[in-house]
């Protein structure tokens, strides 16, 4: 009973707080108050929802009312920091990692069509960087979907109150690489962003995407995903449910898919009955990638999407609160570690630390440098990355 009520506790706060460290000088910017543009109806049929993306992107506009408020000062100053932002954030950590995945992924990107993202988030772009050539990305998280904004009736105040709060809810993303859960509690509210959709949305434009089609995603009891168009959505949905987005690279016919699904992945609602276990077992994904994940997969009351990840990974790519490495049998799996291999950070309850790969990092013959920050030790930079291959995927 004791353990029980401690696992609780555990899994609360891990939830909770997801790795939140402060740093010095290292604070989010305060949520902007007033009447946000989310607040307004659902988008006009005739805007594209390829152009309210371009638009909270902070990149040009073709529909002519959001080319007008284009021109305000305060979507001006918005777009400003936004191209500043992305820029830091493509020097420091997306070039590296396009550079280091070319080599160390080659044979998981050859061979790759579906990336499974599970405890994901809204965080497309780091699995969209290390597997570029996937034909679909399935992201799975407890977040909402929501929905893109309208600003059909909104002015430049409008515009500033919602860029503000996208631009809070970016900030853990782009300053640390992941999404803390409490702050997106506080911003991606109906009020406000309103869901992941359009952290979604504002990814895809800023790695070169066209929107080409944004579908609801409800779920059969046989696990099949059923799509629906977007709007109008039913007032309240039960999960799992989700959002199929379509894009295409700009300037290119291949469509390909983004996945968001929000669900329970805790072995209480992702049991093999259930609609979304049916959905992930059947889903036919060569990789899984995890990172920022809370360590759950570490707890007996995940071993459903343990099991999953396990079973039908030719290859996984995770940092060191993914699956545990005892695991990865060295007579299945081949394994390469990256990185340094540290204690968990102290936000996370003791029975993480991993004393086996403590012991294979310490044989330096089998680790490799990481050339980029990844993960929850954003403030010392010590990251560690492990990269195993079936050995039937050979």
């Amino acid at each position: 009973m004791r353990r029980n009520l401690v696992f609780r506790a555990a899994l609360c706060v891990a939830l909770a707080a997801v790795g939140y460290v402060v740093a010095a000088g290292q604070t989010p910017p305060a949520r902007p108050t007033g009447t946000p543009a989310a607040a307004v109806q659902s988008p006009p049929a005739e805007v594209s929802p390829d152009d309210i993306a371009n638009f909270i992107a902070g990149l040009p506009c073709r529909e002519d009312k959001l080319r007008s408020l284009q021109e305000s000062k305060e979507w001006k100053d918005y777009a400003a920091s936004i191209e500043k932002s992305w820029a830091d954030l493509e020097e420091k950590r997306l070039l590296p990692m396009r550079a280091w995945t070319e080599i160390e992924l080659a044979d998981a990107n050859a061979a790759t069509k579906t990336v499974f993202y599970p405890f994901g988030g809204p965080d497309f772009i780091t699995p969209f960087v290390l597997f570029p050539n996937a034909d679909m990305y399935v992201l799975l998280g407890l977040e909402f979907v929501g929905k893109l904004p309208s600003f059909d009736k909104a002015g430049p105040k409008n515009v500033q109150t919602y860029t503000g709060n996208l631009s809070a809810a970016l900030w853990d993303f782009v300053n640390k690489s992941y999404f803390i859960t409490h702050h997106m509690d506080e911003t991606l509210t109906g009020d406000k962003v309103d869901g992941v959709l359009p952290l979604l949305c504002f990814f895809l434009k800023r790695t070169g995407n066209a929107i080409v089609s944004v579908k609801r995603l409800e779920f059969a009891a046989d696990g099949q995903a059923v799509e629906y168009a977007l709007y109008p959505a039913p007032a309240k949905l039960r999960r799992p449910y989700g959002v199929k987005v379509e894009f295409r690279a700009e300037g290119t016919e291949r469509i390909r898919s983004l996945i968001f699904i929000s669900c329970d992945l805790s072995d209480g609602s992702f049991m093999k009955s259930s609609p979304i276990f049916k959905y992930c077992d059947a889903l036919p994904f060569e990789t899984t990638f995890i990172k920022s994940a809370s360590y759950l997969l570490h707890y007996k009351e995940f071993s459903n999407i343990r099991t999953i990840v396990l079973a039908k990974s030719r290859f996984v790519l995770q940092d060191d609160t993914g699956v545990p490495y005892k695991y990865f049998a060295a007579a299945q799996w081949d394994g390469q570690l990256y990185g340094e291999y540290v204690k968990p950070i102290a936000d996370f309850s003791a029975g993480v630390e991993q004393a086996d790969l403590k012991a294979a990092y310490a044989d330096p013959a089998r680790v490799k440098r990481l050339p980029f920050h990844l993960g929850y030790h954003w403030s010392t930079n010590k990251d560690s990355v492990q990269y195993f291959r079936k050995k039937s995927a050979s």
